[in-house]
């Protein structure tokens, strides 16, 4: 025996890790850790990976595009809040009694599906306007709204209308850490709606106005989204528990929904296309405008915007983003196409798994320098030839179930006669060597007297 492990067992140990990993690490959270590290080697992140790296379903890959084209046709149907010129509502800004009748008049159009993106709140409102201005919230099949948020020293509850619109963090591959926290509303006395009723915001103090659009928020346990995220749920008529959510990568708004490239913090990671949408309809048109001034049939869901000279600058950079927003993320513009990654066929990928475990089935016999060196060299060949296949011929090669016959290797590597330690005195004297006489015993030489 050669050490505690034999050769004889040393081979089928590696042989069988080699074939293990073959068939059980595809798809696996190592395995999607390794295609996203190759595919940094020739792609530049954020991007988006699906598949699950089998023969059936390879990885598939794909990256932001410089110039997004958003699908105009995709784009909201826009009702502009004005200054009101002529006069023609009860008050400036409108009160809940104007605001009661202009969403009427949503649903006299046909409109069954609607989103306020202005914020619907008064310092000293009317009873019986609220009460109208509810009546007028209920009608609509599903609504959407706009509210600000912000992060302060006493939190407040989470509302229903939000609580109906978010996920749990633990839905969130990836972790929230990074996204901006917030922990309640931030203007007082908000109107909300009924059961019918979910709730975006608008804006985060956090956040600047001007820069990359937050689609994410973190609320104690919960995550949060953007008005136009949901709007654009609304629009495709996804639900919000067929999300798949991995920040840093992507926002799958559905099982075949469109994709949404996100960054780390939570922010559309794609540049906004140009779009040009329909022009927006001002509110006062709604009180005398006949059956036909939506087109028919209306694409909902329609949008309240908020477009008053006299509104906060967040409120109308805000503003001015939404229609291309909404466009963005519901035609899915941002990315370029999926790039495949298929597997090699079976045959093949056995004959290279055989190679990975012949090499170091040969080198457990070499001393232990030459041998670590060797494991480290093929370790090296297999993870170049990964990054080479992938990214010139576009092949995922099965590199981690050939790392697995090294790693086995060095695992179990036993010992060669070099690699035996020395043997104890005892033992040596014990049993002498073969090649060494034992010297013969010679009487001591008596001395005599020297003669003169």
């Amino acid at each position: 025996m050669r050490g505690p492990l034999q050769h004889g067992l040393r081979v089928p140990l590696i042989a069988a890790a080699a074939l293990l990993a073959w068939r059980f690490l595809p798809g696996t959270v190592p395995d999607r850790a390794a295609f996203t590290a190759v595919a940094r080697g020739f792609a530049n992140p954020p991007f988006v990976i699906s598949g699950n790296g089998s023969h059936a379903g390879p990885w598939k890959l794909r990256t932001l595009v410089s110039k997004p084209h958003a699908d105009f046709r995709r784009a909201p149907l826009i009702v502009s809040l004005g200054d009101d010129a002529e006069g023609l509502f009860q008050s400036s800004p409108p009160s809940p009694v104007d605001l009661a009748v202009i969403l009427s008049n949503f649903h006299r159009l046909g409109a069954r599906r609607a989103a306020t993106a202005a914020v619907l709140a008064w310092d000293a409102p009317d009873v019986i306007g609220l009460a109208a201005l509810d009546k007028a919230l209920g009608r609509f099949d599903s609504l959407v709204m706009a509210v600000p948020l912000t992060r302060g020293a006493v939190p407040e509850a989470m509302p229903a209308a939000f609580r109906n619109a978010s996920v749990s963090v633990a839905d969130v591959a990836g972790g929230v850490s990074l996204l901006p926290v917030v922990n309640r509303i931030a203007l007082p006395g908000i109107i909300l709606g009924g059961e019918n009723t979910l709730a975006g915001f608008q804006t985060l103090d956090s956040e600047p106005a001007s820069g990359p659009a937050p689609l994410l928020a973190r609320w104690e346990d919960r995550v949060v989204f953007a008005f136009p995220l949901l709007v654009a749920m609304q629009s495709l008529d996804l639900p919000l528990a067929g999300m798949e959510i991995r920040p840093g990568e992507s926002l799958k708004l559905g099982p075949q929904g469109p994709l949404v490239p996100l960054d780390r913090y939570g922010r559309l990671a794609a540049p906004l296309g140009n779009v040009s949408p329909p022009a927006a309809i001002p509110a006062e048109a709604l009180i005398d405008g006949g059956d036909d001034l939506f087109p028919q049939p209306a694409p909902e869901p329609v949008i309240l915007r908020d477009d008053r000279s006299a509104a906060e600058p967040p409120t109308r950079e805000f503003s001015k983003q939404l229609p291309a927003l909404v466009a963005a993320m519901t035609s899915d513009c941002g990315l370029s196409r999926a790039r495949d990654f298929p597997r090699l066929p079976h045959s093949v990928e056995l004959i290279l798994l055989a190679l990975a475990v012949a090499v170091p089935a040969w080198l457990v016999r070499l001393p232990a320098f030459a041998r670590n060196a060797g494991f480290l060299a093929l370790a090296a060949s297999i993870c170049a030839a990964q990054f080479i296949a992938a990214g010139s011929a576009g092949i995922w090669l099965p590199g981690l179930a050939m790392l697995a016959a090294p790693g086995c290797a060095l695992l179990f590597p036993g010992r060669t006669v070099r690699d035996r330690a020395p043997e104890t005195p005892a033992r040596q004297a014990e049993v002498p060597p073969a090649s060494s006489p034992v010297p013969s015993a010679k009487k001591p030489r008596k001395r005599g007297k020297k003669r003169r």
